[in-house]
């Protein structure tokens, strides 16, 4: 991981890397402004081991302009993510590293789709798989979006010394989608989206276990099949 030394890192030989990215937004008046970067920093460490993986630093900024409004809340453009996304993967890419994994934290990072989508075409050779936290949610909880029960069970489960409080349960009226129009602050004053006072540290031992083995079978599932399309593509290229 990042915390070895050069002399370690080139004798480990590994196949895969991982960046993990996070946000620093507002999560109501219970949870911290590192929560997503608590969480997917945590789970990516997890996915790491079991894969096997070098994991690289969690990107503590990311796409949040829907927290505008909320003091201490910072944000890249999404221009600005895809760039450093960009910058990072290609620097792996020069060092002959091919397999990489995007681990995403924030559920406004959309960017980050066609960017790798982008970057799988630009790229020969690269094998560029974004795990988003949002498709691997296992909770069930609907109306759960911000600062709700699975993100605060979570927290409870990883860093209770940070949980300030049971929280303040709010569903706004307004579909998720409408925050592309106004931001969260326009919906729910206190910042939250969900149902907090619900949640606990047995369930968020639950669903953390449950999103590593989500996304260590995704990674594994889908490195496979391009491995084989590899292969097949080889097959052909020698018939």
């Amino acid at each position: 991981s990042y915390e070895n030394t050069y002399g370690e890192v080139s004798k480990f030989e590994f196949k895969i890397a991982i960046l993990p990215i996070g946000s620093h937004e507002q999560h109501s008046l219970h949870l911290p402004y590192c929560t997503d970067t608590v969480i997917i920093s945590s789970l990516a460490k997890e996915v790491a081991r079991r894969l096997n993986a070098f994991l690289l630093p969690c990107l503590p900024y990311s796409s949040s302009m829907e927290h505008r409004g909320f003091i201490g809340s910072v944000w890249l453009t999404p221009t600005t993510l895809r760039l450093v996304v960009q910058d990072v993967v290609e620097s792996l890419y020069m060092h002959e590293v091919r397999k990489i994994v995007i681990m995403n934290g924030h559920g406004g990072n959309f960017v980050l789709k066609p960017t790798v989508r982008e970057l799988n075409f630009k790229l020969k050779g690269l094998k560029l798989i974004l795990v988003d936290f949002g498709f691997m949610t296992s909770s069930g909880v609907s109306d759960d979006i911000h600062s709700g029960e699975f993100e605060t069970s979570l927290m409870l489960y990883l860093r209770p010394d940070l949980v300030k409080g049971a929280g303040v349960d709010h569903v706004p009226s307004a579909p998720r989608d409408y925050l592309d129009y106004v931001g969260l602050k326009q919906l729910s004053e206190k910042g939250v989206w969900g149902h907090p006072t619900q949640a606990s540290k047995l369930k968020g031992e639950e669903y953390f276990r449950g999103l590593v083995e989500k996304a260590v079978e995704y990674v594994q599932k889908t490195f496979e099949f391009l491995d084989q399309q590899d292969e097949e593509r080889n097959y052909l290229h020698r018939s």
